[in-house]
């Protein structure tokens, strides 16, 4: 009798055992990984389709261009770093995680964005007039008064146009006259910075009051401005007209040469520093990627260097699922 509660007990021990287990997630099988190796992206692009599982002409459907950019402080554009470009023109849109590769799900990773490398956008804001504008260049967009914004637009008290600075956050400008902006590299120019509320660096000099009959408020010809942004871009940018679509004052139209902003870029390295001064992938970082196809794409970073030691040779580990 002793024997049998004895094999019951082990039965139900057993039995609780395989309900537990039926509670528990399963992790799906991982999808099968490839390694990728590109030439030299110091000499020319890689153009990597995710759907070809290999390099592509550049006329050809790529997700991603191994390349080199510009890191978004590197404001003179002094020292390219190896990247990652998406084809934003494609639709591809991406971002990265601190999460280990293995770990990681593509298709739920959230805040995947497109590239922005047109470098000319033009765009027109709300009235002024009844309360300011926070802008970012690098957002390209407007933002709120305390967000990261660059400048503000706004009036004074007799109702003039303003841009200031957000001289808090190291915003610096410049405003200069017989400058054509389509022709004007703005690296080299000397910067300054508001002073007050009042002594302003570009302030209302963006619009010159035309008198009658029109009394309107018209840009200046070839009056350029450049604004140093937070991340550390250079921006120039040209006023188009102080006017909505119906005629109404107070709506600044303005075109300016963008910084580009990357979903990935230059993120994919760090310098290592003295005294092998290498550069070397993130620790468990993941890039994941929606391709032109409209997969999701996962993949990491194992070197930069080729057998020889040499650099520009991009070698990862990815997945599609």
């Amino acid at each position: 009798m002793k024997h049998l509660l004895f094999s019951l007990s082990i039965l139900a021990l057993v039995f609780a055992g395989c309900d537990k287990d039926d509670d528990t997630t399963v992790t799906p099988t991982p999808t099968t990984s490839s390694i990728f190796t590109s030439s030299n992206i110091k000499t020319k692009p890689v153009y990597f389709s995710f759907a070809a599982k290999d390099s592509v002409a550049s006329t050809a459907n790529w997700d991603i261009k191994l390349t080199t950019v510009f890191a978004p402080d590197d404001s003179l554009k002094q020292f390219p770093s190896p990247g990652i470009v998406l084809n934003s023109a494609l639709n591809v849109t991406g971002t990265y995680v601190d999460v280990k590769f293995e770990n990681v799900d593509p298709a739920a990773v959230t805040g995947l964005t497109k590239d922005a490398v047109d470098s000319l956008v033009t765009d027109s804001t709300r009235s002024v007039k009844s309360m300011p504008v926070y802008y970012s260049f690098d957002k390209r967009d407007t933002t709120t008064a305390d967000g990261n914004w660059d400048v503000k637009l706004t009036v004074n008290a007799a109702m003039e146009p303003l841009v200031v600075l957000n001289k808090a956050k190291g915003v610096t400008g410049k405003t200069l006259d017989a400058t054509p902006f389509a022709t004007f590299n703005p690296s080299q120019v000397t910067l300054e910075s508001d002073v007050n509320d009042t002594t302003l660096v570009i302030g209302n000099k963006c619009f010159l009051y035309a008198g009658p009959p029109t009394h309107k408020l018209n840009p200046v010809a070839n009056r350029t401005f450049v604004v140093r942004t937070i991340n550390g871009a250079r921006v120039k940018f040209q006023t188009l007209s102080y006017y909505n679509a119906a005629g109404a004052s107070g709506s600044f139209k303005f075109q300016y040469a963008a910084p580009e902003r990357y979903s990935i870029g230059s993120f994919v390295l760090k310098y290592a520093g003295p005294p092998t001064h290498k550069l070397n992938p993130y620790t468990d970082r993941t890039f994941v990627v929606k391709t032109s196809a409209g997969n999701f794409a996962k993949f990491k970073m194992l070197t930069y260097y080729n057998e020889a030691n040499a650099s520009g040779y991009m070698k990862f580990e990815y997945a599609v699922k």
